[in-house]
């Protein structure tokens, strides 16, 4: 047993690379320590794997994109990042391993598309699916002075959602590809049903949406 995170970073500037690398902390820690070495923007968790093998997991995946490798001493891909995600995902969920579980971002998605609505203080929203189960995973944070004051993060169960045909129709299936569940929310979800399953936005944007959105307002 060798548990731990396989995590896909991408960063903006480096555009058509992605980062796949290994750790037995949290990734978007990692991910900090990494944007101390000489890096100009930060990094991002696009996707990450936790598994009772991530060094043999690692290693796979890895060896599967070794023609996209651009040098063989670091972790960098030229490889399509929704492509990367789906064949860790895939590796993921061939090994059976009871703990599995993955986590996607969709904070830069969500962001371009209801900026205008969502609370300042979100840093991170994912979609993590262990075998059983859909979460929706908000991280706020609170720095002063360049500091970390405070991390606050908070999972929903998507479970209790249905696709209004019947208790067993889940909208986010845990029977879904995690990259379908992450699509779904970011471009099927609509705005009044996050403000009705979530805490995404602040008071005036959820105000608005009702105002807009609410299908029984007279």
């Amino acid at each position: 047993m060798n548990p731990g995170y396989v995590y896909i970073l991408i960063n903006e500037s480096m555009p058509g690379l992605i980062k796949i690398g290994k750790t037995r902390r949290d990734s978007r820690s990692r991910a900090r320590e990494l944007y101390k070495t000489g890096v100009p923007t930060p990094y991002q968790v696009a996707f990450e794997l936790f598994c009772d093998n991530h060094a043999r997991t690692e290693s796979e995946i890895h060896d599967r994109l070794s023609d996209f490798r651009i040098n063989s001493n670091r972790e960098f891909f030229r490889y399509p990042l929704d492509k990367a995600i789906s064949l860790l995902q895939s590796m993921g969920n061939s090994s059976f391993e009871e703990d599995t579980f993955a986590a996607i971002d969709i904070t830069k998605d969500l962001m371009s598309k209801y900026s205008h609505w969502m609370k300042t203080d979100v840093v991170s929203v994912r979609i993590v699916q262990p075998l059983d189960r859909v979460w929706l995973e908000i991280t706020q944070e609170k720095e002063i002075a360049g500091y970390l004051v405070d991390q606050i993060v908070n999972r929903t169960d998507l479970g209790f959602i249905t696709g209004g045909k019947g208790e067993k129709d889940l909208y986010f299936s845990p029977g879904n590809p995690i990259s379908k569940n992450a699509e779904k929310f970011i471009n099927e979800f609509d705005p009044y049903s996050i403000i009705n399953t979530t805490d995404l936005f602040h008071d005036e944007g959820a105000n608005e949406v009702n105002e807009k959105y609410n299908p029984h307002r007279a």
